[in-house]
């Protein structure tokens, strides 16, 4: 049952909900545990601009929310070291409840209770699309890194929205241009009933006939509905390759279904399916050969093209991704960040970035339209870029006015009109027993840009 917005500010009290209040790098390190709350958010909170956000720290995707909020912390940390003209940074984090309801309740508090007029997350696309008329509403600044996020189409003078990670149609694009560099002649697909996932298996469609691959008839399936019929249906259609454009939860059901029964087909994997824990949920080897993609973190000027065709394969470096893995472990005791962290480390920086600009210009509150649309311009157009490990220039340029381009740590970004990154360059990962092994990264041609 859809749950109702607050009629008053004070109407609505998430139940075991929490929000934890992270500011300053000493609170930080007593803050650090995703099960403790930390302050009751009862001092002044005049001088500072509070961030909600929303990550997985129960369900089914909570092998991600501590990596996520450390990536977050982390650039907190960073900002604060360098930022000059705005008040201190706040982060007020609750927990999403991998897309549940008690996760929109949390969600909404943040929203609702707390009054946060910057948003980062959340990580589900059912919550992201569940928030859009509240975001308008209210008149937030949404920040989208995670994978499965809504597409950004809406320009209004109310609310606004930016997503860091790949769009649908990139996504699209890239997992046709994987097909077709691996030779696969035809494919299918078994798809969710979910927005996320039904665009992306059409943009894929596509963009693989635009590439002369072959579609057979796919299937479409409710998440949670008995799925061995569609499994069997769609392996035994003669496809070389079905793609899984399903959640994790219902894809190892899936595949666990097939290793013991059907047996025929092979498989390429989905965006939301490269993630932790996923492999350690289906039989040990079920899926090797099996490949997936996910945005590279490479740089576009850390690749060299092997030659001229339409698509393939790039020798890239990772120069700047190696130098953020490092400063994450050196952080965090040597945890490796996910690949999901570097774009939640950017979304802090990118939103300190926007604020430092504005009030550069006196403006100390500028509505997220306003706001999105400096940072898209002062992105895609500055002529002053600036590293993520070099946040002291990039703060000291913007105080002075100066727009500056920001290279971070998962992308060096630029943004189509509506606040959505373009993504060109993705990484293939082959699976063997319960590991995801890196292969090449391919630059992908087709139009990537939201139409």
């Amino acid at each position: 049952m859809p749950i109702p917005r607050p009629s008053t500010k004070a109407a609505l009290h998430p139940p075991s909900g929490f929000v934890r209040w992270l500011s300053r790098p000493l609170m930080l390190l007593a803050c650090s545990s995703a099960t403790a709350a930390c302050g009751d958010g009862s001092e002044d909170e005049s001088d500072t601009i509070v961030i909600g956000v929303a990550l997985p720290f129960t369900g089914d995707d909570a092998t991600i929310g501590r990596n996520l909020e450390q990536a977050l912390l982390l650039a907190l940390e960073d900002v604060e070291q360098s930022t000059l003209g705005i008040p201190r940074l706040r982060l007020a984090i609750t927990d999403s409840k991998s897309g549940s309801s008690r996760g929109l309740n949390n969600l909404l508090g943040l929203l609702y209770e707390k009054e946060v007029k910057y948003l980062i997350g959340p990580e589900e696309n059912e919550l992201a699309n569940e928030i859009v008329p509240d975001i308008k509403g209210l008149d937030v600044f949404n920040i989208l890194p995670g994978y499965a996020s809504p597409k950004n189409e809406r320009v209004g003078r109310n609310g606004a929205w930016m997503r860091l990670s790949p769009s649908r149609l990139a996504w699209g694009c890239g997992i046709a241009e994987m097909a077709v560099h691996q030779g696969v002649g035809s494919a299918n697909s078994i798809i969710a009933r979910d927005d996320f996932n039904q665009q992306v298996a059409s943009d894929f469609v596509s963009e693989y006939r635009d590439l002369g691959g072959h579609v057979i008839s796919s299937v479409t399936m409710q998440d949670g509905a008995d799925s061995y019929a569609f499994t069997e249906r769609a392996l035994k259609s003669g496809a070389e390759r079905t793609l899984l454009f399903v959640n994790p939860t219902t894809a190892s059901t899936i595949v666990t279904e097939w290793a013991v029964g059907v047996r025929e087909g092979s498989w390429l994997l989905g965006p939301t399916l490269h993630t932790p824990g996923f492999l350690q949920n289906v039989p040990r080897g079920s899926l090797d050969g099996a490949y997936a993609i996910s945005p590279s973190l490479s740089l576009l000027n850390e690749c060299q093209e092997k030659n001229q065709r339409y698509h393939g394969a790039v020798d890239c470096r990772r120069t700047n991704a190696d130098q953020f893995r490092d400063h994450f472990k050196a952080r965090w005791d040597g945890e490796e960040p996910f690949p999901a962290a570097y774009y939640y480390y950017d979304a802090v920086v990118l939103l300190a970035m926007g604020l430092e600009f504005a009030a550069a210009q006196g403006d100390l509150d500028p509505k997220p339209s306003e706001l999105q649309g400096m940072i898209v311009e002062m992105t895609n157009t500055a002529l002053v870029r600036g590293r993520w490990n070099d946040l002291g220039s990039v703060f000291g340029s913007l105080s002075e006015g100066t727009p500056v381009a920001y290279v971070g740590a998962a992308s060096e970004y630029q943004f189509d009109t509506y606040g959505a990154a373009v993504h060109q360059l993705f990484d293939t990962w082959r699976v063997k027993d319960v590991d995801y092994v890196a292969e090449e990264t391919l630059q992908t041609r087709c139009e990537t840009q939201q139409r």
